[in-house]
Formats: C-alpha cells, sequence, structure tokens
C-alpha cells in the first residue's frame, strides 16, 4: 500500500527531491491518502484535474494550534474558495478507491494550513498556489524520509 500526500509547496520544488520526515519544506496540504494503486494510476488521476486549478494566491491567517495536545504550531490559510475547489476536485479524482486518514478534515470540514518549522508564515503573508506536487511518505519503504514524485503547474 502506498502512503502519499498531495501538497502546494509555498516554494515549488522539483519531482525527485528527497528530504528527512523532520524538515518538511513549507507547504500546504491538500489531501493526505493510503492507497494500493501505485503512483503512476494516482498521477494519471490527478493529471486530468490539477493544471486547471493551480494559480491563485492564498493570504495566511491567525496562527493557532494543531494536533492531539495542541502541540503543533500552524498558521492558517483564510477561507479561499479556489483552494477548497482544489481540495474537492483531488478528493474526486483519487475517488473511493483510496483510503483518507482524518477523513474528518476533508470537504467541507477542510482547514488548511501551513505547519511551523524552522521557517513560518506569518497573519496577511501572501502564497501563490503555482504548483501541486505528489509526496512519497515512504520512499523505498523508509518512513524516516519523503520523495516528491511528481509535480503540476497551471495549464
Amino acid at each position: 500500500m502506498g502512503v502519499f500526500v498531495l501538497v502546494a509547496f509555498v516554494v515549488p520544488a522539483q519531482a525527485g527531491l528527497v528530504f528527512p520526515r523532520s524538515s518538511w519544506p513549507l507547504h500546504i496540504t491538500l489531501v493526505r491518502f493510503d492507497t494500493r494503486e501505485t503512483a503512476e494510476v494516482v498521477r494519471a488521476r490527478l493529471d486530468g484535474v490539477l493544471p486547471a486549478r493551480l494559480g491563485f494566491g492564498v493570504r495566511m491567517g491567525p496562527d493557532a494550534q494543531f494536533g492531539r495536545d495542541g502541540s503543533v504550531p500552524v498558521s492558517l490559510v483564510e477561507p479561499e474558495p479556489a483552494l477548497h475547489q482544489l481540495h474537492t476536485a483531488a478528493l474526486e479524482a483519487l475517488g473511493e478507491q483510496v483510503h483518507l486518514p482524518g477523513a474528518q478534515h476533508n470537504r467541507s470540514n477542510y482547514r488548511p494550513h501551513v505547519t511551523h518549522a524552522s521557517e513560518r508564515l506569518r497573519p496577511g503573508d501572501q502564497v501563490q498556489i503555482r504548483q501541486a506536487a505528489l509526496v512519497d511518505m515512504r520512499p523505498d519503504n523508509d518512513p524516516r524520509l519523503r520523495r516528491v514524485l511528481a509535480v503540476w503547474e497551471p495549464a
């Protein structure tokens, strides 16, 4: 089973980028999912919907605390219909054959945010959604790494 996440990196990345689990570049998660399908099948499902929905801006809202114990600092993304439409279109393209861990955080309960890392965004910062990227959460069966498998740019 593949474990993947579809993200919008704050600074666009290239396919093939590998980074440690502990050093994610700043990003907005679009959809996290598991599937028995190959990465190639997943990519083909997303090819037809992502490029047409990219190329818009979002604005950072207030800070918040996520996680079970509120220990994960994040910057919320102010409501943006284009971002919600991108999230929903990706879910629909992936279809019923994927498993959505944390399914309660999707569709109308989707709360886009950027997790603080060594860098962070501030309320009012603008981010351009210029790219979507498919990330393998266990490349070569190694849960310590992440690999960007594919990127999509605006059509």
